[in-house]
């Protein structure tokens, strides 16, 4: 569950808002770029449906270059890079407490 509505935060705030051109440049201005005809590469960490959602959240609590996909939305300015930063590093406190939670409710 808390997977799912840390996907569904991801999904709300950034779906949709990070591409890439073939340089691997940031584009500033996506719908302009799609209006020009533009080609554009998605990132592998994004938000864009439910499946990479999960993915970057579980990548994210497992500590899994959790910092790349961190970065790459920071230096796309989709957002504040202080809502960023705030996004997943509460993804990593609260995921790291609900795992460790989970783990001692096993053991016990």
């Amino acid at each position: 569950m808390f997977l799912y509505i840390y996907a569904l935060l991801g999904m709300e705030m950034f779906s949709n808002k990070i591409r890439l051109d073939w340089n691997g440049n940031y584009i500033a201005n996506i719908p302009a770029s799609v209006k020009a005809g533009d080609i554009m590469k998605t990132p592998y960490y994004n938000f864009d449906n439910i499946y990479n959602s999960l993915v970057v959240v579980f990548c994210a609590i497992l500590a899994e270059d959790w910092n790349n996909s961190m970065y790459s939305f920071i230096n796309s300015n989709v957002a504040n890079r202080y809502l960023v930063m705030f996004y997943f590093w509460s993804l990593m406190v609260f995921g790291n407490i609900m795992l460790l939670s989970l783990f001692t409710a096993i053991l016990l």
